[in-house]
């Protein structure tokens, strides 16, 4: 009888690389992404700013959406942790109390820090609201102003919510904006504990039928969760976690992914189904291309284009930015918060367009030296203090 393959064996974690260098370069694109999103955002250019023909108006208002409300680049992310923690419970062994040690050291101190600077950044949100000259802007009006003015009415509750990393299952109508009330992106970080805390269970469940019945059945309750939840809470975007979980599997058995002759035809036909499906469309076309260049056959000549995915994640200053990516995504908002109030206190008449070029000039390089620095001085120490911790 044929019995399923150990994926955390040691012949499987001895072919698997110790990293994959692509997706260290997705990441600093998509933590970029979700730092400059913010800043046009903030900026007053939620919405997009120019008058275009009829023709064009629909479908660039419906891309600058994608991108300055940064949904894609998040739902990227949370694919690529479902893949990212199934090559660690793969390729180590370890027990659950070492699992949960790791990652708490790997993302609790920098969200810590940013936690609290994004604390003290809720006290002046409400002069910027006031006093920007583009303060009727949307995002404005329907994001800032009633999650910040819950935060103001409970800030003790908030932030004590934060300190736990379960803000995300506390429903909204329970404590309104309790996913995005102090460090906006920080949603995804509870989100992603809520993961860890079952990543074991999840990836022992996926290579057994009843359990991956379970887990669809749980998946498929999306518009019941979002109902009294955000999308904070875990069991809303499971599906792009199994996603990410799926695609390690396809990562593990590449071999005889690479010898199938369909291969580009299963690809093309997923590309096509997505793109058909509005359903994370934008998130899920960027992962196939960067998944696919990833298991392209550098020998074959018909596999050359997806190949160019991989040279540009490869490239150095992208090796960088992925290097700092989880720093910088946290940190841009409380400094974008904190330049920004200073910035419309300095200058009340400021127009949306100069503050949006000095934000972008001035601000964003001062982001990515603070992210770098917590990444050498917080994020790499502690992780290395936590792994000797666990052994």
């Amino acid at each position: 009888m044929n019995e399923r393959p150990d994926l955390s064996s040691p012949s499987v974690a001895k072919r698997l690389p110790k990293r994959i260098d692509e997706l260290d370069g997705l990441r600093g694109i998509l933590a970029l992404w979700v730092a400059l999103a913010h800043i046009f955002c903030w900026c007053g250019f939620s919405q997009f700013p120019m008058a275009l023909p009829n023709f064009l108006n629909s479908a660039a208002r419906r891309s600058w959406v994608q991108f300055s409300f940064a949904g894609a680049p998040v739902d990227t992310f949370i694919i690529l942790s479902g893949f990212a923690i199934s090559y660690l419970l793969h390729s180590r062994t370890q027990s659950y109390k070492q699992f949960m040690t790791g990652r708490f050291f790997r993302i609790y101190p920098v969200y810590l820090l940013c936690l609290l600077g994004g604390f003290f950044t809720i006290f002046v949100i409400p002069h910027i609201l006031d006093a920007a000259g583009w303060r009727d802007n949307e995002y404005f009006t329907l994001y800032a102003r009633p999650v910040v003015s819950s935060a103001l009415a409970h800030p003790v509750t908030h932030l004590v919510s934060h300190l736990t990393l379960l803000f995300g299952v506390i429903p909204d109508k329970l404590l309104p904006g309790a996913a995005f009330s102090i460090v906006a992106p920080a949603w995804s970080i509870s989100l992603e504990w809520q993961y860890y805390l079952l990543a074991p269970l999840i990836a022992s469940w996926v290579c057994r039928p009843l359990g991956l019945a379970i887990l669809g059945v749980i998946g498929c309750g999306g518009m019941i969760y979002l109902h009294f939840w955000s999308a904070a809470f875990f069991p809303e975007m499971l599906p792009l976690f199994l996603i990410g979980i799926g695609s390690y599997h396809l990562y593990v058995h590449s071999d005889k992914w690479k010898q199938s002759p369909y291969r580009l035809h299963v690809l093309a036909a997923v590309l096509a189904a997505v793109l058909i499906l509005d359903w994370h469309r934008l998130a899920l076309v960027i992962w196939l291309v960067v998944f696919g260049g990833v298991l392209a056959d550098a020998a074959n000549p018909s596999e050359q284009f997806l190949l160019l995915s991989r040279r540009v994640l490869l490239k150095r200053p992208l090796q960088f930015v992925g290097a700092i990516s989880y720093p910088l995504y946290l940190v841009h908002w409380p400094v974008i918060v904190g330049f920004l109030a200073l910035l419309v206190a300095w200058q009340p008449g400021i127009s949306s367009g100069v503050a949006l070029a000095l934000m972008l000039v001035v601000v964003l390089p001062i982001i990515l030296l603070a992210a770098w620095l917590l990444h050498i001085l917080v994020e790499k120490p502690l992780m290395q203090f936590g792994k000797k911790f666990t052994r």
